[in-house]
């Protein structure tokens, strides 16, 4: 965006034409030049504005630092402090995208979380949002201490590879398609043909995520069965009466499995 030499000296260009140089709105540079960010460096005799190069570099300056997050009143510091030429500011400003980038992520994941739970229960169940927001401040250490003594040292393995709500994951998402199918027949009879297809379907991901290690998976199940526990390790936990007709659905799988 440099300006043409005549006679080896830079001219001055009208402020509609720097608009079109820089892709900014003539409003805009108005607006610069009342705030004192952007002040031309000269006049037409029919007192319209003028910019020179150096215009033009502060002017670039500006679009860039907008760009990266800084807002108008902080430019307008780093300008008059001439404060440009440090890269500390550049550090800071790095820093603090960092965190709100940190932010955003768990921002991200609690939005996934709440439109996984709609998809389960067909409604946003906010006193249960609002439990596990408040088990979530307990921090990380608590609830690997309450895995630990519950699962023993199969804990890292539970935490691992058991599939968490606010994950938007593949595996995730065929564990929520599992439970809103199981949800769509528990006006069966858990014997049913089609309830015990999809109990097939749930335990044989089971067994993919943790092999047969059949005391394990009843270990999660206990715990799984629990709300309190389960929201004491950040899980969402499942209505009662899709439990207990899962209950019922796995004792029946379990007792054919054992027939043959």
């Amino acid at each position: 965006m440099a300006l043409e030499k005549r006679d080896g000296v830079f001219s001055m260009i009208t402020i509609s034409q720097l608009s079109k140089k820089a892709n900014v709105t003539p409003r805009t540079l108005r607006y610069y030049d009342s705030i004192d960010l952007l002040k031309p460096s000269g006049a037409t005799e029919g007192g319209h504005r003028t910019y020179n190069e150096k215009d033009i570099l502060k002017l670039q300056q500006i679009q860039f630092l907008k760009k990266v997050g800084f807002s108008l009143k902080e430019i307008k510091q780093l300008i008059e402090n001439e404060d440009l030429d440090s890269i500390e500011y550049l550090e800071n400003q790095l820093n603090y995208i960092r965190s709100e980038k940190k932010a955003l992520e768990k921002m991200e994941r609690d939005l996934t979380g709440l439109l996984h739970s709609y998809s389960i229960e067909g409604r946003l169940n906010w006193d249960l949002i609002f439990q596990m927001l408040q088990h979530q401040q307990t921090g990380q250490m608590e609830m690997k201490r309450l895995s630990k003594r519950w699962f023993g040292e199969k804990a890292v393995e539970v935490n691992e590879k058991l599939p968490n709500l606010n994950d938007n994951d593949s595996e995730t998402k065929e564990w929520i398609d599992l439970l809103t199918k199981i949800q769509s027949v528990m006006d069966q009879s858990p014997d049913s043909e089609e309830v015990q297809m999809i109990i097939e379907e749930i335990w044989l991901k089971s067994e993919v995520l943790f092999g047969k290690d059949e005391q394990l998976q009843q270990q999660l199940w206990e715990v799984r069965k629990s709300p309190e526990k389960s929201l004491q390790l950040g899980w969402y936990p499942l209505d009662e009466k899709l439990l207990l007709f899962l209950d019922r659905a796995f004792a029946v799988y379990e007792a054919r499995r054992n027939q043959t």
